[in-house]
């Protein structure tokens, strides 16, 4: 890892843990630095497309958490280990012993599950499996939420087809759905970066303009 990466990580990092310890017991500060640990040893061989660490990824999500949706010790952790079951060795039942049964229930919520077949197809079973966890806690959507978000503000390092089913997605159901839990912040920020790259053409004709009014205005 070079020394451009170590910095934002650590920056990052130190970011979150003084936002958090401003409001959680020292115990569950604890639990949240150990579920960091976690999550870097896990994901430590692993690289996203743009060729950065993968931790980032869980880093910016658990931020987004921390201190833009402002929530609590257990869904900080499980943003931290969104992750791990899906992609590395871990099981929800290693989450459950090491960070008890809510945690281990907002990952497992969060992880896409895997089929041999699936009822409509994998993504529709996914769309269920995160609002049937609605009737019990919400904050397993807001994490979803977040993980998408992130994963909005990182769309370059895609193929372009990637881009426009990813940008598809959160428009049809990420941005309504944010919308109708009232984080309007968040449902305009993914509206407009899935436009960004599902009409590029005509998103930068609106930016030109936007910023010529911008400019005139001052």
């Amino acid at each position: 890892m070079n020394d451009t990466y170590t910095t934002l990580i650590n920056e990052s990092v130190f970011s979150l843990f003084t936002n958090m310890e401003q409001r959680v017991s020292a115990e569950d500060m604890q639990r949240v630095r150990d579920a960091y640990t976690l999550a870097a040893e896990a994901h430590k061989n692993q690289r996203r497309k743009t060729g950065e660490p993968y931790i980032i990824h869980p880093i910016a999500v658990a931020r987004i958490v921390a201190e833009e949706l402002e929530l609590g010790a257990n869904p900080v952790i499980a943003a931290f280990l969104h992750d791990v079951v899906e992609d590395t060795d871990y099981t929800i039942e290693d989450i459950r012993e090491r960070f008890g049964d809510d945690v281990a229930f907002l990952v497992g919520v969060v992880t896409k599950q895997k089929k041999d077949k699936y009822e409509q197809s994998k993504q529709v079973d996914n769309f269920r499996q995160i609002l049937a966890s609605v009737q019990y806690d919400v904050r397993a959507i807001l994490i979803k939420l977040a993980d998408r978000l992130h994963n909005m503000r990182t769309l370059d390092s895609m193929r372009p087809d990637k881009q426009m089913k990813i940008a598809g997605e959160t428009d049809y159901f990420y941005a309504p759905l944010a919308n109708r839990l009232g984080l309007y912040h968040i449902k305009s920020e993914l509206e407009n970066l899935s436009f960004r790259y599902r009409c590029p053409r005509e998103y930068a004709e609106l930016a030109t303009l936007l910023e010529k009014e911008k400019t005139e205005n001052k």
